[in-house]
């Protein structure tokens, strides 16, 4: 059967609040405002913002060059293809009446020596 004591710790049990779970860090008790990240998150983030403006120039600079050379590219072949069909003569005719005027996909591709 239940007794008093034991009916009186259950009802002192249930309404007691528990102790709240001991945390890592204490609670901040200044004003929250006033945090600040202080010198040093201002170099790491002063770091980032330059090494990503970096890399972005060099990328830019990369790409332009890439383009520039593909355009350099195109510029050679062409040029190729007009010296061939100089030296050629203008149209060679085949035994089937067919014009060639010297293909400048068989050419050999040109390389840069840098």
């Amino acid at each position: 059967m239940i007794s008093f004591t034991s009916l009186a710790t259950s009802a002192i049990l249930w309404t007691a609040t528990p102790s709240p779970e001991p945390t890592l860090y204490p609670a901040y008790e200044g004003d929250p405002n006033l945090v600040t990240p202080g010198v040093l998150g201002f170099i790491g983030i002063l770091f980032v913002a330059v090494a990503t403006l970096l890399i972005v120039m060099d990328m830019n600079r990369r790409v332009r060059r890439v383009r520039y050379r593909a355009l350099a590219q195109e510029t050679i072949q062409a040029e190729q293809a007009a010296a061939a069909g100089e030296t050629d003569g203008l149209t060679d005719v085949d035994a089937d009446g067919a014009a060639d005027a010297g293909d400048a996909d068989d050419a050999a591709p040109t390389q840069r020596a840098d």
